[in-house]
């Protein structure tokens, strides 16, 4: 599924800087750094929208991206410096095993079919190789936002880890995130923006409540101290970090 044209503009501004993005890419980090590199890894970006985690990813290792959007493929080219390709989940073109790490963030719940994502994840990478995935959780947080933003679904715990098991992959970490903002995000998420209105969401990416954007991205990265350590309850969102066995 792709996102409406302009979504790509607007996400290809803030990207860089919006509190949403930096503190995922911490949380993310808190999953990966703790993993052994061997010298580097060759990276695959599933799903890569405007290509605003390249740059994240770099510090691991070799990154290649792809979208099935040739819009976010025009705005990932605007960055330079990595092959990128237009290319559908579904069907990768890359040969079998051919990465360390391949992460698909918030993608997977925009789709019609999601356990082919996780088997076409499971087919490029390498034996003994990391898929990392973020996906929303908690059915009961589904709402009219989720529709406005593409998603299909919200997942529980045993849904991911069902996944994963049918698609050969083994989970290593299943945590949440943004639990400490959570009362502020079902807030939004239900009634629509603080100051607009029921129903009235902020166009773009907007702040939830203006002014909030410093303690959003502290609380993130709070969170991401955490995770390093411990898998976290009761947040927004899952991060997801499997390995492809040894003798696959």
């Amino acid at each position: 599924m792709k996102l409406p044209k302009k979504a790509y503009g607007s996400i290809y501004e803030v990207e860089d800087n919006h509190w949403w993005f930096v503190g995922r890419r911490k949380i993310l980090g808190g999953l990966l750094d703790g993993l052994d590199r061997n010298g580097g890894w060759n990276i695959l970006d599933a799903g890569c929208g405007t290509g605003g985690n390249f740059g994240f990813l770099a510090s691991y290792g070799q990154v290649r991206g792809c979208d099935y959007s040739e819009e976010a493929i025009r705005f990932c080219n605007l960055r330079g410096g990595y092959e990128v390709q237009v290319a559908s989940i579904y069907e990768l073109p890359y040969e079998d095993k051919s990465f360390d790490l391949v992460t698909s963030l918030d993608v997977i719940e925009h789709l019609r079919f999601d356990l082919p994502a996780f088997e076409e994840i499971w087919r490029v990478l390498k034996s003994g190789g990391y898929a990392l995935v973020t996906l929303p959780a908690g059915r009961h947080l589904y709402s009219d936002f989720d529709c406005l933003a593409g998603h299909l679904r919200r997942y529980c715990r045993d849904e991911v880890r069902l996944l994963l098991g049918e698609s050969g992959l083994e989970p290593l970490r299943i945590t949440c995130y943004g639990a400490i903002m959570q009362p502020i995000t079902r807030y939004y998420m239900w009634r629509g923006s603080i100051t607009n209105g029921r129903m009235n969401w902020t166009d773009a990416m907007d702040t939830i409540i203006p002014g909030s954007s410093r303690f959003l991205r502290l609380a993130l990265e709070l969170e991401a101290r955490l995770v390093a350590h411990m898998d976290l309850k009761g947040g927004s969102s899952w991060a997801v970090l499997a390995r492809k066995p040894v003798s696959a």
